[in-house]
């Protein structure tokens, strides 16, 4: 598809490395370096394969612990970006994904306001994890794990710097999908069904710590254009001749990027359409090696968002360490109620 990058210029990221990025304070989105650093500091460099098959099951996980209670999409979606965001900093060495993944469903039904009291989280967990057997009695849940949930969740609080506001690519998909039927002809309905379920799927990848809400809506549209017009040449897709990232307010790299880690999330689960993504994915590639770098980013820019794999580990005590252990030390002395719990 024609398409040219919006011409705003780069801001220079500051090393990750530096003493002062190191004090905890909410960042929405980290570039791959930063990402790669993090593995690197909490000394999970060894453990790249193991995180990332972990992040795919636990977040499949919530999604059928979710629907089982009955939580809406959004809910859900809340809980897998806490589980993600959660991971940028902890190893699945020191915490265990599934009483995490509790966690993060307990607090994301107080964030969206679809609360649920914590003896049915342990209900419906069990329920998925033991299809078909007698349903737990939530007099039998230990007072031991009750406390251990409730600890992960001043941790996981603590790790999110108290900041409680999410978004989710589901509303743009939707705004986006309607206002490119304004100006072309559009299969608009199959379009946004598309998108929204490839929304959904990327909750399955770390593209919620990424990337903005609206970029990974854009990126989910894309794809779902190509997609449904691989299934069916008839299907009225997006314009080839648009520049999309310019009027998704989005780098086409990162478009694409959204593109191919979606992709490779179905080649690598055996999806049905892995012929069809990797078809896509080669199409993919071969559109950026003619496209060319990005004119509008400069070096510093461009190493930041490339894509790594963390190759070294610290050698004795890091920051993220010493963090840690100030961390473990105040939740187990705090009296503090996190947020209102029935």
């Amino acid at each position: 598809m024609g398409m040219s990058s919006p011409t705003s210029l780069p801001v220079t990221p500051i090393a990750i490395t530096s003493g002062i990025s190191f004090k905890r304070r909410y960042k929405a989105c980290f570039t791959k370096r930063q990402l790669a650093t993090l593995t690197s500091l909490k000394k999970s460099a060894g453990l790249a394969v193991k995180e990332t098959a972990a992040r795919s099951a636990s977040c499949k996980f919530i999604q059928d612990v979710g629907k089982k209670i009955g939580f809406p999409q959004t809910t859900i979606s809340t809980a897998q970006a806490l589980y993600h965001r959660f991971y940028v900093y902890y190893s699945i060495r020191d915490f265990a994904p599934q009483d995490i993944s509790v966690a993060c469903i307990f607090v994301a039904s107080k964030i969206e306001e679809t609360i649920k009291k914590l003896k049915d989280v342990f209900v419906a967990v069990h329920s998925v994890k033991y299809p078909g057997s007698k349903e737990l009695d939530p007099e039998n849940v230990s007072e031991e794990r009750r406390r251990k949930i409730i600890g992960y969740e001043k941790l996981l609080l603590e790790t999110l710097c108290f900041d409680f506001q999410f978004r989710h690519p589901y509303e743009y998909v939707i705004k986006f999908v309607k206002w490119i039927q304004a100006f072309q002809e559009l299969d608009a309905k199959r379009l946004a069904y598309k998108a929204y379920e490839l929304a959904v799927d990327s909750y399955r990848t770390s593209l919620c710590v990424e990337y903005p809400a609206h970029t990974i809506a854009a990126g989910c549209i894309y794809l779902a254009s190509r997609l449904l017009t691989k299934e069916d040449p008839t299907f009225h897709g997006l314009a080839e001749e648009q520049p999309w990232d310019q009027l998704f307010l989005s780098r086409i790299d990162d478009m694409e990027d959204v593109c191919q880690q979606i992709l490779d999330l179905y080649i690598n689960a055996g999806n049905a359409t892995a012929t069809q993504c990797t078809q896509i994915k080669i199409e993919l590639n071969e559109q950026a090696h003619r496209r060319g770098p990005d004119p509008n980013s400069d070096e510093v820019t461009r190493q930041e968002m490339k894509a790594r794999t963390p190759d070294w580990e610290f050698d004795g005590t890091t920051p993220l360490d010493v963090k840690y252990m100030i961390i473990i030390r105040i939740v187990s002395i705090s009296n503090i109620t996190p947020l209102a719990r029935l």
